[in-house]
């Protein structure tokens, strides 16, 4: 597992000098890496060691409905995509993930470090931001090592709400200490990204936790004790940018007017197959006003991923967020009942994490960062561990429970922490 745990730890670092360092053409040492995991979990599926259920979860079964989508646009569009290599490179990368993550975390344990490596990996590379920040000073919206201030709050942001809530769970102190140390972390690298689309995330998601807390009022006052100052504080904070946005500002709402218009117009023009996988900004020109032209991503996954693969392939990755989001609803009421804290807690976080990609993914394309697919298909691990962990929390109970001839309790308990799921 270290192997696994380290590939978690860079999968941010893609334009690192020595983790994005390319060994041979566009293979890095991290797809590197992430080829090892993916043959450490093929001998390990073949020597018996695991047997995962891939299709046991509705999310995993619209993931390869979504990726049939993506291998028959290469086959429609055979030989006139401008990016077919770096496409599937993409898509290659999420399918090999996809299977590692299933068979290698297949125990809580592993589930748990696998959250708090990716966790530690958001709160590294908002080093980064920080320190672009420190090193341009104000004006500049530092993206990281993503290169992108929109993808970097959109990636982080999706793992801020499960780092508030274990930071603040009643879990060994280290754990905590470093769930906090990374989501301040994470918190003022996303306040000078100033990403708009991420802070209406962000508002989604911890608008999420208060709701589902035992004491809203409580902990709407934390929330916004820690998030205010820095919103107020700070020169480019997105909510200055969105109350009082400066003229590049309302160029970027333009352009994205403008794409967003065009990736509509694809749609139409290709309603079966669309325009072919990342070929989007290759045609753009061809589908926007002779005056107003603009040579970009879609800036918005869903528009972008219905133009290049048509809109019925809109439907299973609606239908990955939805089922994933579902799923650990369904799976942390069950924990909560079995008093099963932690993990409930856990998935209150991720449905958190879910949310706010779906806002932000509104205002940026980034169908294909893999730390969002890792939370993803972590959670296809919460539902096939969640029987077991709650088979032997019962039998646990049950003895004592019987000896003090009572019935089994089978309704709902607050999760440990400062924000507690009803």
């Amino acid at each position: 597992m270290f192997f696994f745990y380290w590939m978690i730890a860079i999968m941010p670092l893609d334009q690192h000098w020595l983790w994005g360092h390319a060994i041979v053409g566009d293979f890095t040492v991290i797809k590197a890496l992430g080829l090892l995991c993916f043959l450490i979990a093929l001998l390990r599926l073949m020597v018996g060691h695991s047997s995962p259920k891939f299709l046991l979860t509705s999310q995993a079964r619209w993931f390869l409905l979504f990726v049939l989508f993506q291998c028959s646009s290469y086959i429609v569009h055979f030989g006139g995509l401008a990016n077919s290599g770096g496409a599937y490179s993409h898509v290659f990368s999420i399918v090999t993930l996809f299977f590692t993550v299933l068979v290698l975390v297949d125990a809580r344990q592993k589930l748990n470090w696998s959250l708090l490596v990716a966790i530690g990996a958001c709160g590294y590379v908002s080093l980064y931001a920080i320190r672009q920040q420190q090193a341009y000073g104000a004006g500049t919206r530092p993206g990281g090592m993503f290169g992108d201030a929109n993808e970097y709050a959109l990636v982080v942001g999706m793992w801020l709400p499960l780092a508030f809530l274990w930071a603040f769970s009643k879990r060994p102190k280290w754990e905590r200490i470093f769930c906090f140390g990374c989501f301040g972390l994470v918190l003022l690298g996303t306040t000078f990204a100033a990403s708009r689309g991420g802070f209406l995330g962000l508002v989604a998601s911890f608008t999420y936790l208060i709701w589902h807390s035992g004491h809203r009022v409580r902990n709407l006052a934390l929330v916004g004790g820690l998030l205010v100052p820095l919103l107020l504080l700070t020169p480019s904070s997105p909510l200055r940018r969105l109350q009082d946005p400066g003229y590049g500002d309302k160029l970027a709402e333009q352009a994205r007017l403008i794409t967003w218009k065009a990736g509509l117009r694809m749609v139409r023009a290709h309603p079966l197959a669309g325009v072919g996988l990342e070929n989007f900004k290759a045609v753009v020109v061809q589908y926007e006003d002779p005056n107003a032209i603009v040579i970009s991503l879609c800036h918005n996954t869903y528009i972008e991923i219905a133009a290049e693969l048509g809109p019925l392939a809109l439907v299973p990755f609606l239908g990955i967020l939805v089922a994933a989001f579902l799923s650990l609803m369904r799976v942390r009421r069950r924990f909560a009942a079995s008093r099963l804290a932690h993990e409930a807690m856990v998935c209150l976080g991720m449905e958190a994490g879910i949310l706010a990609f779906a806002v932000s993914a509104f205002f940026v394309s980034a169908w294909w960062e893999k730390l969002v697919w890792l939370n993803i298909f972590l959670t296809m691990c919460v539902v096939a561990l969640s029987r077991r962990a709650i088979s032997a929390a019962e039998r646990r109970r049950q003895p004592s429970l019987r000896g003090r001839g009572v019935e089994c309790y089978s309704g709902s308990v607050e999760v440990e922490g400062v924000l507690g799921a009803r």
